[in-house]
């Protein structure tokens, strides 16, 4: 059974996978190759080759949403946890952590990012917010490290550098 699919078909599959939902991919298997194949064999096919396929149904996904518990973590294949945090709002994992522990809501434009790069370290002292322009110069220059304090010391850095931006504007204005 190894050879029982065309390279022809494989390199389709590849190709239309991933905008396409199994019910295509199905269509396609059986009248362009005239293959006898079931919607779970095809299933096991892509995932044996790692082929990824769109398979979203917007009501299903709904009332999935309804029946996950709040508090429910979801891993991102970048290895970002989201965590559900109401009926139909998901949440970064460090935001949410942040937030609860200094009881406060960050402002639109401001992330948590974990100082040693380990996104699975959710310790607090590990977190800390910075505005997407601090977060853009630190990783422009390069200056993300997997030493906390090497990171921390950066965004300080980035933080005086827009300070400094700021003093120099408000006194040519004046």
């Amino acid at each position: 059974m190894r050879n029982k699919y065309s390279k022809e078909f494989e390199k389709e599959m590849y190709k239309k996978g991933s905008s396409n939902t199994i019910d295509k991919l199905l269509d396609i298997a059986k009248n362009k190759y005239n293959y006898q194949i079931t919607k779970e064999m095809l299933r096991e096919y892509l995932q044996k080759r790692q082929i990824r396929y769109k398979d979203y149904n917007p009501n299903k996904a709904k009332a999935m949403g309804n029946r996950i518990p709040i508090g429910t973590e979801y891993v991102k294949p970048d290895n970002m946890v989201l965590v559900k945090v109401t009926p139909n709002k998901w949440e970064y994992k460090q935001r949410h952590i942040y937030e609860q522990y200094h009881n406060v809501k960050l402002p639109k434009g401001t992330m948590v990012i974990f100082l040693d790069g380990d996104r699975t370290n959710f310790d607090i002292d590990n977190l800390m917010a910075v505005s997407t322009p601090e977060y853009n110069c630190i990783k422009n220059k390069s200056l993300l490290s997997n030493d906390g304090m090497i990171t921390k010391t950066a965004i300080l850095s980035a933080r005086l550098y827009y300070k400094v931006k700021e003093k120099e504007k408000e006194k040519c204005q004046n």
